[in-house]
Protein backbone atom coordinates (compact mmCIF):
# COMPACT_ATOMS: atom_id res chain seq x y z
CA UNK A 1 0.00 0.00 0.00
CA UNK A 2 1.52 3.34 -1.11
CA UNK A 3 4.80 1.49 -1.66
CA UNK A 4 5.02 0.35 1.96
CA UNK A 5 4.12 -2.71 3.98
CA UNK A 6 1.07 -2.27 6.23
CA UNK A 7 3.38 -2.86 9.22
CA UNK A 8 5.32 0.29 8.31
CA UNK A 9 2.36 2.56 9.04
CA UNK A 10 2.13 4.11 12.49
CA UNK A 11 -1.61 3.50 12.71
CA UNK A 12 -1.04 -0.20 12.08
CA UNK A 13 1.62 -0.29 14.80
CA UNK A 14 -0.69 1.54 17.21
CA UNK A 15 -3.50 -0.93 16.47
CA UNK A 16 -1.16 -3.86 17.08
CA UNK A 17 -0.09 -2.30 20.39
CA UNK A 18 -3.72 -1.94 21.45
CA UNK A 19 -4.45 -5.54 20.45
CA UNK A 20 -1.48 -6.85 22.45
CA UNK A 21 -2.45 -4.80 25.49
CA UNK A 22 -6.01 -6.12 25.35
CA UNK A 23 -4.77 -9.70 25.20
CA UNK A 24 -2.32 -9.20 28.08
CA UNK A 25 -4.96 -7.50 30.22
CA UNK A 26 -7.30 -10.46 29.87
CA UNK A 27 -4.47 -12.90 30.60
CA UNK A 28 -3.50 -11.02 33.77
CA UNK A 29 -7.09 -11.05 35.04
CA UNK A 30 -7.24 -14.78 34.34
CA UNK A 31 -3.96 -15.42 36.17
CA UNK A 32 -5.18 -13.38 39.15
CA UNK A 33 -8.39 -15.39 39.40
CA UNK A 34 -6.47 -18.67 39.08
CA UNK A 35 -3.96 -17.65 41.76
CA UNK A 36 -6.71 -16.67 44.18
CA UNK A 37 -8.57 -19.93 43.48
CA UNK A 38 -5.37 -21.88 44.13
CA UNK A 39 -5.23 -20.11 47.49
CA UNK A 40 -8.70 -21.44 48.29
CA UNK A 41 -10.46 -18.10 47.94
CA UNK A 42 -13.82 -17.50 46.31
CA UNK A 43 -13.28 -16.00 42.87
CA UNK A 44 -16.78 -15.29 41.62
CA UNK A 45 -16.07 -11.66 40.74
CA UNK A 46 -12.53 -12.28 39.53
CA UNK A 47 -13.59 -15.15 37.26
CA UNK A 48 -16.45 -13.08 35.82
CA UNK A 49 -14.08 -10.16 35.18
CA UNK A 50 -11.56 -12.45 33.50
CA UNK A 51 -14.22 -14.12 31.34
CA UNK A 52 -15.73 -10.80 30.30
CA UNK A 53 -12.37 -9.17 29.55
CA UNK A 54 -11.14 -12.21 27.61
CA UNK A 55 -14.17 -12.70 25.40
CA UNK A 56 -14.95 -9.04 24.77
CA UNK A 57 -11.26 -8.32 24.23
CA UNK A 58 -10.99 -11.24 21.83
CA UNK A 59 -13.91 -9.84 19.85
CA UNK A 60 -12.18 -6.45 19.61
CA UNK A 61 -8.84 -7.98 18.65
CA UNK A 62 -10.33 -10.26 16.01
CA UNK A 63 -12.40 -7.41 14.58
CA UNK A 64 -9.24 -5.29 14.36
CA UNK A 65 -7.42 -8.18 12.68
CA UNK A 66 -10.14 -8.42 10.05
CA UNK A 67 -9.75 -4.70 9.42
CA UNK A 68 -5.97 -5.02 9.10
CA UNK A 69 -6.28 -7.95 6.70
CA UNK A 70 -8.80 -6.08 4.57
CA UNK A 71 -10.69 -8.17 2.03
CA UNK A 72 -8.53 -11.21 2.75
CA UNK A 73 -9.81 -11.14 6.34
CA UNK A 74 -13.26 -12.27 5.25
CA UNK A 75 -12.26 -14.94 2.74
CA UNK A 76 -13.57 -18.34 3.81
CA UNK A 77 -10.75 -20.52 5.08
CA UNK A 78 -8.58 -17.62 6.23
CA UNK A 79 -7.63 -18.02 9.90
CA UNK A 80 -8.85 -14.50 10.70
CA UNK A 81 -12.24 -15.20 9.14
CA UNK A 82 -12.49 -18.46 11.06
CA UNK A 83 -11.68 -16.77 14.38
CA UNK A 84 -14.19 -14.02 13.62
CA UNK A 85 -16.95 -16.63 13.32
CA UNK A 86 -15.81 -18.66 16.33
CA UNK A 87 -15.55 -15.84 18.87
CA UNK A 88 -19.31 -15.36 19.01
CA UNK A 89 -19.91 -18.70 20.70
CA UNK A 90 -17.21 -18.03 23.29
CA UNK A 91 -18.91 -14.76 24.24
CA UNK A 92 -22.06 -16.74 25.12
CA UNK A 93 -20.72 -19.91 26.83
CA UNK A 94 -20.65 -19.78 30.62
CA UNK A 95 -22.74 -16.62 30.59
CA UNK A 96 -22.97 -13.76 28.17
CA UNK A 97 -21.24 -10.46 28.89
CA UNK A 98 -24.39 -9.01 30.42
CA UNK A 99 -24.53 -11.91 32.88
CA UNK A 100 -20.88 -11.36 33.80
CA UNK A 101 -21.63 -7.68 34.39
CA UNK A 102 -24.46 -8.58 36.76
CA UNK A 103 -22.22 -10.99 38.67
CA UNK A 104 -19.50 -8.35 39.02
CA UNK A 105 -21.93 -5.60 39.98
CA UNK A 106 -23.71 -7.69 42.61
CA UNK A 107 -20.43 -8.79 44.12
CA UNK A 108 -19.21 -5.20 44.31
CA UNK A 109 -22.43 -4.11 46.01
CA UNK A 110 -22.13 -6.92 48.57
CA UNK A 111 -18.89 -5.32 49.75
CA UNK A 112 -20.37 -1.85 50.06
Amino acid sequence: MFGQRPADFQLTQAKLAQMATTIDSAALLTYRAARQRDQGRTVTREAAMAKMAATEGAQQVIDAAVQLWGGAGVVHGNVVESLYREIRALRIYEGATEVQQLIIGRDLLKEA
